[in-house]
């Protein structure tokens, strides 16, 4: 893999790069300015304090004794300054004008200040003033810490850049290597979902950055789409199982209904027809409810709805049923409203209801209940039955679609009630447990933290008919 595959990149960095050289420069050139300004003035402002003092001088001690420490400090070797003094009348006194940094400009310009750039490469700073009786003098002071300063600003500017660049290519170069390993492992689990290994996944890594975030996202996605392939697998197979016999069995009843001469052997084999032809539409409709449940699409159709009063209608429409098998429906309902799909919540608390009849015997009682949610939790759901039960490491198994226990067996339907309620609660953000109700089975299905949108009084809701999602037992049963 090449280090920078880009050209785009290396030109980003390049730029980039340059930018931050530019800055560097920039910001080194104004506090060179700045450092040479703050110079020059302190050397203007030495010097003017030196004027000052020989004016003192000239005042107090007289103009001899100024002039031979003037000419003390024109002999004294190997410090950079010049004095020049000329009288009233213009005529040099001290100094020599051509020796003078700035020449005639300094003596023409008196109480001004000057910087004079030097052949040698030295700074002077001349500055002049006006003595009481009109005599001029001029005191100038040239070095090398101007040129020197000037020299190590522009070598620090020269080693930051250079610093800057080295560390943006070699930041560039390491986030181009970071960014291509995180991209490449996505793409390498992208070519290996490709070729059938639907278990590939990303690696996401310990750091909470974008493209950890974009790993977990894809892998996300890649779960949902594993999940959906195993169900369509799932529901495939099973199509194929739970729909061969039935189907075979309508073309031998009618096959035998058309051979036979009978009329009431005829209409017995029609009826077995029609039986197997109903068993396998109702495993259809199933696997449909089970497919909407398990897409997600019916979000679309969620509402706020009354819990208790959806509970209700059911309750009252199955109790019938239920007192004719010898059974009692204990109910404890407490009035709570979620964001829900009404007719897909209703057919899974249905399915249930349905299952809990069909498996507990005469004299036994059932029970439902609703809950609101706790500590931020959604409502509860729950049907307790007096039937078996299902082992606990037959649970999972049972929640799966077309499965039927060896205490299931002999009893109508296909084996959807519960995997409809799963898929139902997953719908709803929640989860469907199996317990044991001691004896019997107890089912929670248990919503979401979904909050409802609109506010709903079962005091001031309009009545509705009992929902007739299901049928109670004894007709079809899915």
């Amino acid at each position: 893999m090449a280090v920078i595959s880009d050209k785009r990149i290396a030109l980003a960095a390049l730029l980039a790069t340059a930018c931050v050289a530019l800055g560097i420069a920039g910001a080194l050139q104004w506090l060179h300015l700045r450092l040479y300004s703050l110079y020059d003035q302190e050397m203007f402002e030495l010097l003017d304090r030196e004027l000052a003092a020989r004016q003192q001088i000239d005042r107090i001690q007289g103009r001899d004794f100024l002039l031979a420490g003037l000419r003390w400090r024109l002999d004294y070797p190997g410090k950079g300054d010049y004095l020049f003094f000329q009288d009233a009348a213009g005529r040099r006194v001290l100094g020599d004008l051509a020796r003078l940094p700035g020449g005639q400009a300094a003596v023409t310009a008196p109480g001004g200040r000057l910087r004079v750039d030097l052949p040698s490469g030295r700074d002077a700073h001349v500055v002049s003033a006006r003595l009481d009786d009109g005599a001029l003098l001029v005191v100038s002071h040239e070095d090398q810490r101007g040129v020197e300063l000037g020299r190590s600003t522009g070598i620090a500017a020269l080693m930051a850049i250079f610093a800057a660049a080295l560390v943006g290519l070699l930041a560039v170069v390491g986030f181009n290597r970071y960014l291509l390993s995180r991209i490449d492992g996505i793409a390498t689990a992208a070519r290996d979902i490709m070729r059938g290994q639907m278990a590939a996944r990303a690696p996401e890594g310990q750091r909470l950055d974008a493209l950890g975030g974009l790993a977990r996202t894809f892998n996300e996605m890649l779960d949902q789409n594993e999940a959906l392939v195993t169900g369509l697998r799932t529901v495939t197979e099973s199509l194929a199982h739970d729909f061969r016999a039935p189907l075979l069995r309508v073309s031998r009843s009618i096959g035998a209904a058309r051979l036979v001469g009978d009329p009431i052997a005829r209409e017995a084999a029609l009826a077995r027809a029609e039986t197997e032809a109903m068993h396998a539409l109702q495993s259809f409709n199933a696997l449909v409810n089970l497919a909407r449940a398990e897409s997600g699409l019916s979000r679309e159709s969620m509402e706020p709805v009354d819990l208790a009063a959806l509970a209700t209608d059911l309750c009252d429409l199955f109790e019938p049923v239920i007192e004719a098998r010898g059974q009692r429906l204990e109910r404890d309902i407490v009035s709570c409203v979620a964001i829900a799909h009404r007719q897909i919540l209703s057919q899974a608390l249905g399915n249930l209801l349905e299952n809990a009849i069909k498996y507990s015997p005469a004299g036994t009682v059932l029970r439902v209940a609703v809950r609101p949610g706790r500590a931020g939790g959604g409502p509860v759901l729950v049907v307790e039955d007096g039937g078996p039960g299902i082992p606990a490491e037959a649970r999972e198994r049972a929640l799966r679609p077309f499965v039927r226990l060896d205490a299931q067996a002999g009893s109508p339907g296909c084996g959807m009630g519960l995997a409809i309620a799963a898929a139902v609660a997953r719908l709803h953000r929640g989860s469907l447990l199996l317990e044991d109700a001691g004896p019997g089975l107890r089912v929670t299905l248990r919503m979401g933290p979904l909050e409802p949108q609109a506010a709903l009084s079962p005091a001031t809701e309009e009545p509705r008919a009992p929902q007739l999602a299901h049928r109670p037992p004894g007709a079809a049963t899915v």
